[in-house]
């Protein structure tokens, strides 16, 4: 905009409004180069210009700026008054010319003392980029009061000390003090508050006392491993506070002395955070801490239209005038409380898509910049989400009482993600530098190397040898509720989940028994041998031999050669192949296939009886896989989706029917494959078997990762059986050493590796398959070999981001080649011109029908929001799609996980 085409000012009833005018003139880059400050006041306008600047200019600038309010003898601006008046004194204010350039020294205020043309500009960086001792400083903010930020500053102390993390807590509102208060209804007896601190500071250019002082007292003042500073000694005595924060700004000290000596007072008592619950508003209590942009600025918010949109205001302020600089700062995080998750549920997903958007302006450009760190920008953007709980209603007076409310409400756990961000760049891990001394590289290289080939081998789980497996809960569900007899389940499982792996590990440990015991459940006591029917047709030599062997024993056991494989593909395509068959039919064909693995001689039309007779000699569980080989047209063929129907349900009714049950078979069969056979009913068929579904939930994900290491002997000193009892908290340790803390350095405002690695390779049904697990492992390590700066870990962050485009596109080829109708959807999508491959995206941009998309949603590729849909990272990158606008994923993924948890 032009200075022709500045909009008039607004009423201008005081010097205050002149000022604010040029000021906002100031921020917007809008003075000419010869103005270098602006001095208003009651009794005039003072400007001051370069020497050598005509008066002419002035006025001329001047008139564009105030338009009919300039008076030009004298030179005065005229202020508002009441229609037909007169100029008259009082509502004239006189504008003077001083030809100088004022040095100006700018300070962490709100509202700044000079107003000068550097108002366009950040403030001035501190001289150094960290606290002393890396002490990390933590500031609670909320623009509206009562929307629980004292009661989350608490929560989030404690949630530290509880890790080990000691703790300066710092109530900081002067004005309405609420940890105070909950320290004398404690009784504490209170030496040090925060008000004798400033007032030390304020009397002491270097701060020698405060510092002395407070380290002397403040540890009597230590609770739960937490230093608590009060904002004053009395806290029944109500008054302003005599010194504030702002005064402590003056020429001869740094401008950011507030944060610096709170942070040199947190390590003269050992502390090695700070947490601060801050003044609410725009208040000048808070600017000098939340105007340091070296501390973590933490935002509370309700839904509330109000405390949003001033918050929302607050954060782009803050983000303008003191902005974070990539690897130093902290990255900024906004909390969204007092909700109730049902009834908000529109609401609160606005209102976090709104605080993300807000966030991400925070961060730095380079974060959200090329395609492999969507998932990096998204994580580090994303708002905490913190419900309303009764619990919270009425709090308690004492400290004790309401820090024993806060572990009951659980309020920690929703905050444990940022303690836990917190603790590692507080106490962290030595930062990467230089590589370490040859040897050290080499044997970093060599388990590189080692975990790269193994994670390879097990790709496939056709290819992959016998060995050791991970018991998911699945297995485990499957195992403890069939201690004594077979199972007769289905074992459903999307592609990638593990079926083929999981039907390669129980034949080769031949008897039931011997698959519970290698799982780790010594009291599964059935001795049923394993029978397999049916398998996948890309078995490797070595597994389809053991395979042929482990048959071929125990067809010398029942007296009879089994009939191969091909033999039983034969016998169901012939009748696949022939006229409609009824339900009976199909189920005496399955039977058959059945009596025929086990070597028995059977006919048309006696399966049952000769099933029966076995029955009363042997217990044998019949395995069956590799479905998808038999049945390719199962999307379309009528009699396949029967056939499948008749085996997942008839046969296994049949089976339950037998006395004493001795039979058992397990069915294992891709989810779509279920959908597509069984029409009726399929949510209640799935609940039926729900417990031995083989899904990943993300803890499992992490922990086969683990596994795959420990297969490899990649992680030193990795105890399997402690890690296979562990809760994920306890796992943080081996997966530091497998990807660190962040994917970066453990001080840095990059996304923590542990979810980041979850968020990459879930997919919208919430699901982590095993495949892409070993997968993403396998091209990581590989990619991680050569590089020598990460020594304190496996996987380098680069290589992972690699890795995950590397994966994605191995997924997609690996769904078009196992599942067809997905298959081709997706080629259909990757096939689109550049324009068209971008996400969010319309129905009708990508030219599918709603049928199509409903596929894609079932298998997890896309998920609809309104009329947009979306597509997870897992996906994306092999579809070579691209994010328009903020990147949303996460968000998308989490409301899904919400919607599902729910229902």
């Amino acid at each position: 905009m032009s200075e022709q085409e500045l909009p008039p000012p607004e009423r201008l009833f005081t010097w205050v409004d002149v000022e604010e005018l040029l000021a906002a003139l100031a921020e917007q880059g809008r003075w000419p180069d010869w103005l270098s400050e602006a001095d208003a006041f009651w009794d005039g306008l003072k400007l001051y210009v370069d020497p050598g600047t005509s008066e002419s200019a002035v006025v001329d600038w001047l008139e564009v700026t105030f338009g009919d309010r300039l008076g030009r003898e004298p030179l005065t601006i005229l202020l508002e008054d009441r229609p037909g008046r007169e100029p008259r004194p009082g509502r004239m204010l006189p504008v003077s010319i001083a030809e100088e350039r004022p040095q100006v020294r700018r300070m962490p205020r709100f509202r700044e003392r000079r107003t000068v043309p550097d108002l366009a500009h950040p403030l001035p960086r501190p001289q150094v980029e960290t606290f002393v001792d890396e002490v990390q400083v933590v500031a609670l903010h909320a623009f509206k009061g009562g929307v629980g930020r004292t009661l989350l500053a608490v929560a989030l102390a404690t949630a530290l000390a509880d890790r080990g993390v000691r703790v300066l807590l710092v109530d900081a509102d002067l004005e309405a003090p609420g940890i105070t208060w909950m320290l004398e209804a404690q009784g504490q007896r209170l030496e040090f508050a925060y008000e004798d601190f400033l007032a030390l500071l304020h009397g002491s250019e270097e701060g020698t006392e405060a510092l002395e002082l407070g380290g002397w007292l403040l540890p009597n003042q230590m609770r739960d491993g937490i230093v608590v500073m009060p904002a004053t000694r009395r806290a029944s005595v109500l008054r302003p506070p005599r010194i504030e924060p702002v005064d402590l700004l003056t020429p001869q000290r740094s401008p950011y002395v507030v944060t610096e000596s709170l942070a040199r007072l947190a390590a003269a008592v050992g502390a090695r955070v700070v947490v601060v619950d801050l003044r609410a508003g725009a208040s000048e209590l808070s600017a000098p801490i939340l105007l340091d942009p070296r501390v973590q600025r933490v935002f509370v918010t309700t839904l509330s239209g109000q405390a949003l949109r001033a918050t929302l205001r607050l954060m782009g302020e803050i983000s303008r005038r003191a902005p974070s600089v990539p690897e130093t700062d902290p990255p900024s995080v906004a909390v969204l409380t007092q909700f109730r998750e049902l009834l908000h549920e529109t609401a609160v997903r606005d209102a976090a898509a709104q605080l993300r958007d807000a966030l991400a302006e925070m961060l730095p450009p380079a974060a959200g910049e090329g395609e492999d760190q969507v998932v990096d920008a998204d994580l580090s953007a994303r708002p905490l989400l913190v419900p309303f709980s009764d619990h919270l209603l009425a709090l308690p007076a004492p400290w004790d009482e309401v820090v024993a409310l806060v572990r009951r409400s659980g309020l920690g756990e929703r905050l444990e993600e940022l303690a836990e961000s917190i603790r590692s760049a507080a106490v962290g891990v030595e930062e990467v530098g230089e590589a370490g001394p040859p040897a050290e590289v080499e044997t970093l290289r060599d388990r590189r190397r080692r975990l790269a080939e193994r994670a390879a081998e097990l790709v496939l789980a056709e290819t992959a040898t016998v060995g050791s497996f991970l018991p998911t809960t699945s297995l485990r569900n499957l195992l403890s509720e069939h201690r004594t007899e077979p199972p007769i389940a289905v074992v459903v499982g999307v592609k990638g989940s593990g079926k083929t792996f999981t039907f390669l590990q129980m034949t080769w440990r031949e008897r039931w028994a011997e698959f519970g015991r290698a799982a780790g459940l010594q009291e599964v006591s059935l001795e049923a041998r394993f029978c397999p029917v049916l398998w996948s047709a890309n078995l490797s030599d070595e597994a389809l031999g053991r395979l042929q062997r482990w048959r071929g024993q125990l067809a010398t056991d029942l007296g009879g050669p089994p009939a191969t494989a091909l033999e039983i593909r034969d016998l169901i395509k012939e009748r696949l192949a022939g006229e409609g068959l009824s339900d009976r039919a199909w189920r005496q064909i399955w039977l058959r296939a059945l009596a025929r693995a086990a070597g028995l001689e059977v006919g048309s039309d006696d399966a049952e009886q000769r099933l029966t007779e076995l029955a009363r000699a042997q217990s044998l569980v019949f395995l069956v896989d590799g479905l998808e080989d038999l049945f390719q047209d199962f999307d379309e063929n009528t009699t396949q989706q029967q056939a499948l129907r008749v085996l997942l349900t008839d046969c296994l009714d049949w089976l339950h029917g037998l006395r004493g049950r001795p039979l058992g078979l397990l069915v294992f069969v891709r989810r779509d494959l279920v959908h597509a056979a069984i029409r009726q009913n399929v949510a209640q068929f799935l609940a039926r078997y729900g417990a031995y579904e083989l899904r990943w939930n993300p803890e499992e994900a992490l922990r086969l990762a683990l596994w795959v290491c420990h297969q490899a002997g990649a992680i030193p000193d990795l105890d399997w059986e402690e890690v296979a009892e562990a809760s994920q908290g306890q796992l943080a340790p081996y997966l530091e050493a497998l990807w660190g803390v962040k994917m970066g350095g453990p001080r840095s405002r990059e996304a923590r590796s542990t979810q980041w690695f979850q968020a990459a390779l879930s997919d919208f049904n919430r699901e982590i398959q095993a495949r892409d697990v070993v997968s993403f492992l396998a091209e990581a390590a590989k990619l991680s070999i050569p590089d020598e700066r990460w020594s304190d870990r496996l996987l380098a962050p680069a290589a992972m981001r690699q890795a995950l485009i590397a994966c994605s596109q191995a997924k997609i080829r690996a769904v078009e080649a196992e599942n067809p109708v997905v298959g081709r959807l997706l080629a259909k999508l990757r096939g689109l011109s550049a324009e068209r491959r971008k996400i969010p995206f319309l129905a009708e941009t990508v030219g599918l029908k709603r049928e199509d998309l409903d596929i894609l949603g079932e298998n997890g590729v896309v998920y609809r929001d309104e009329d947009q849909y979306w597509i997870p990272e897992i996906f994306r990158h092999g579809l070579d799609f691209r994010v328009t606008g903020r990147p949303r994923i996460l968000a998308i993924a989490r409301l899904v996980r919400g919607r599902g948890d729910r229902g």
